[in-house]
């Protein structure tokens, strides 16, 4: 199993650049996207993530690299990571 870090040097680096509080960056093994979720609690980025792809998650933070990871029961290899 990979590590966090191991996980986001999956992103371009352009894209870790880019990194900014208030979005939510994802991978989810096709191509990278990234959505607005400003001032989102954990509990609505967990929502989304159960409306949107009938999921649970559950949120790790990070706090050496300040990201939080999100972990999409249903698609482990999903990389999920929210700058706070």
């Amino acid at each position: 199993m990979k590590t966090f870090e191991e996980k986001i040097q999956q992103f371009p680096e352009n894209i870790r650049k880019a990194w900014s509080i208030g979005f939510v960056f994802m991978y989810n093994e096709k191509t990278f996207q990234h959505f607005p979720a400003r001032q989102w609690t954990d509990s609505q980025i967990k929502a989304y993530f159960k409306e949107t792809y009938s999921s649970s998650s559950i949120i790790i933070a990070h706090p050496e690299s300040r990201l939080k990871e999100v972990q999409i029961d249903n698609h482990p290899a999903w990389i999920v990571v929210v700058p706070y």
